[in-house]
């Protein structure tokens, strides 16, 4: 077994994809992570040409109960998901009962993408109170003493031209 941290050099295609194979059908977790560590788009491209067809959806299968163990993993792992469906796309298109097998992955997309309008509208809120923080920040700002004493001069002023006019209207 091939260890990614130990290694610095990618395996071949062939081995990763042996990897692929073996991880898929023992169910082997840990195996699995080490070949979607590797993100390289040849690659993985490389890496899924060779996967057989029987182990196209167990691996969609896999990889979408880790996006939903981890949602912040779903990045990473649409590198794979996205060349698997571009890969082996005349496989899925033709296979009549792929649509029942992929029912989790619909699940998956379709609550993401329920979240996404809420989580845009509270984006929207935050950037909003973000900004009237700032906007009254800038209001609040304390004055430099330089400013505090064109202020007090300029209310002198105010107050000596308001008892001018009322002299000159008496």
């Amino acid at each position: 077994m091939l260890s990614v941290a130990s290694s610095t050099a990618v395996p071949a295609p062939d081995s990763l994809a042996q990897m692929l194979i073996q991880s898929l059908t023992a169910q082997d977790h840990a195996l699995l992570e080490e070949v979607l560590h590797y993100k390289k788009s040849v690659t993985v491209e490389k890496t899924l040409g060779r996967l057989p067809i029987s182990h196209v959806i167990p691996l969609i299968l896999a990889i979408t109960e880790k996006i939903e163990a981890k949602p912040s993993r779903g990045g990473e792992l649409n590198i794979w998901l996205r060349q698997l469906f571009i890969t082996h796309r005349s496989y899925l298109l033709s296979s009549p009962d792929v649509a029942a097998q992929l029912q989790p992955l619909y699940k998956l997309i379709d609550m993401q993408l329920n979240n996404y309008p809420k989580l845009t509208k509270l984006q929207g809120k935050l950037e909003l109170l973000l900004q009237e923080k700032k906007s009254d920040e800038e209001v609040v700002a304390p004055l430099s003493p330089v400013s505090m004493e064109e202020e007090e001069e300029e209310e002198d002023e105010d107050i000596i031209e308001s008892e001018e006019s009322d002299a000159m209207s008496d």
